[in-house]
């Protein structure tokens, strides 16, 4: 199978809120070995203020997120999607992209009306290069050269273990370099840490992952929180009845026993205290799984002898009536979410029906002038809001004035923070944030964030005389 290697760089960390500003990717042949690149930048959402100390990483300039000759995101998020359809099926990697790349892509393929899931549908599937790294220096530590941070602790961000790792990363933070660096430590990770590229390149596929869950006993499952690493020896008890990716696990360093005179109030605290006898993780997520017998002497039940582990699950496994019972408390200790006021919060809160995805394939198709039209008939309401924004920021012009009127109004607010109470960076905010960085810094960067400080206080005047008007 094909790999494609891919990174972005943002306004900010807000994988809701935040946008892409550049995207790269390079594909590869099973062996690595690069068969084509892919590179695009974009210009700055109207509604979205870049965070000066993301752009004092990334050195892009003020100048640069208005750039004319740059497209603007829709362009872009089209542009990215065609070319990853037109390289799949593929293993997508990144570098910490499980837990923001991806949800940044998926966020952005929503709000422009595009199913969100390109990256694990159609054959695809997803290997993220920061856990792998982290269980290869549990499990084979002298593999990979893992570099300490400023207050002695490993190191798995790619700006420092790639360099460590012999990679010249001069241009770290831009999207092109930092694929390069995956794919170095990649290769590195299946030439030195081959025990772990294995695990990597079987737990990505969803199937293989419920496989073994049900085929094992026990197993290790391995967590990483705060940089440390956390195993834990499992037995699958069942599957979250309303999400079939998700696998409910008992932690067998607890004695089942105790569990079996609680009432069912009594089982659903005991869940939420520590020891948590629960764990549950996601067949399609990637998960770091390790045969119980390696993942033994790493775990929390390190201490307990083999044979009494195995007894548990097997009590577990003869007992359904606790495993049920078990199960119906732990999902009612989770709490319940509402949706979130803010559309752009709510990319999880359901799948397009099969109305909404033919008129979403509709809409690209079509005239700017057709395209209201078919926004609409979208039943799911996210999908109407989405698309207004998306003609409002394309194509306004093919908007009612009072639509318009709307969006130029729900836009200023955001910007200013003077609407509902939104995670979005505001002007104002972003002005403090460039201040006390420009306390600190001098030379160049100095003068980057001078450039920014400078929009943004040409943008905040601007928006305080036509809110005057």
């Amino acid at each position: 199978m094909a790999f494609i290697f891919y990174d972005t760089e943002t306004t900010g960390v807000n994988v809701y809120f935040d946008q892409i500003l550049q995207f790269a990717a390079i594909l590869t042949d099973d062996n690595l070995v690069e068969v084509e690149r892919f590179e695009i930048r974009s210009r700055l959402l109207p509604n979205t203020v870049a965070s000066p100390g993301a752009m004092n990483v990334t050195n892009v300039t003020a100048a640069q997120l208005h750039q004319p000759g740059y497209p603007s995101h829709y362009e872009m998020i089209c542009q990215i999607r065609d070319k990853l359809l037109d390289w799949e099926p593929a293993q997508f990697i990144g570098h910490n992209s499980l837990k923001f790349d991806e949800v940044l892509l998926r966020s952005a393929f929503y709000k422009n009306l595009f199913p969100p899931y390109l990256t694990n549908m159609n054959g695809n599937n997803r290997f993220d290069t920061y856990i792998a790294l982290q269980a290869a220096h549990l499990y084979e530590p002298s593999a990979i050269v893992v570099p300490n941070d400023l207050n002695g602790k490993p190191s798995f961000k790619l700006d420092q273990i790639a360099p460590a790792n012999g990679f010249n990363h001069a241009n770290a933070h831009e999207a092109m370099s930092d694929v390069e660096a995956t794919i170095h430590m990649t290769r590195l990770l299946r030439e030195r840490a081959p025990e772990t590229w294995s695990r990597g390149m079987r737990f990505c596929h969803k199937n293989s992952v419920a496989d073994f869950c049900n085929d094992e006993e026990i197993f290790g499952l391995t967590e990483f929180y705060f940089g440390k690493p956390y195993t834990f020896l499992l037995h699958q008890i069942g599957r979250n009845p309303h999400d079939n990716n998700e696998i409910i696990a008992f932690d067998l360093s607890v004695d089942p026993n105790d569990l079996v005179s609680l009432s069912d109030i009594e089982l659903i605290d005991r869940i939420t205290r520590a020891p948590k006898p629960i764990r549950r993780f996601r067949a399609n997520g990637f998960p770091m799984l390790v045969d119980a017998d390696d993942a033994h002497p790493y775990s929390k039940a390190q201490g307990i002898e083999f044979e009494v582990l195995e007894d548990r699950a097997q009590r577990l496994r003869l007992d359904s009536e606790l495993t049920a019972r078990l199960i119906s408390a732990f999902l009612q200790s989770k709490p319940d979410y509402e949706d979130s006021p803010h559309v752009e919060e709510n990319l999880y809160s359901g799948f397009a029906d099969n109305n909404d995805s033919a008129l979403m394939e509709q809409f690209h198709e079509a005239d700017w002038s057709e395209r209201y039209n078919i926004v609409s008939r979208f039943n799911d309401p996210r999908y109407r809001e989405l698309g207004e924004q998306l003609i409002y920021f394309e194509s306004p012009e093919h908007l009612s004035p009072e639509i318009r009127r709307k969006w130029l109004e729900i836009t200023n607010a955001r910007l200013m923070g003077t609407g509902d109470p939104c995670p979005a960076l505001t002007i104002p905010d972003a002005i403090q944030q460039a201040d006390d960085l420009l306390a600190k810094l001098d030379g160049q960067k100095q003068q980057l964030l001078l450039g920014h400080r400078a929009l943004l206080f040409t943008q905040l005047e601007q928006l305080q005389s036509e809110s005057a008007q």
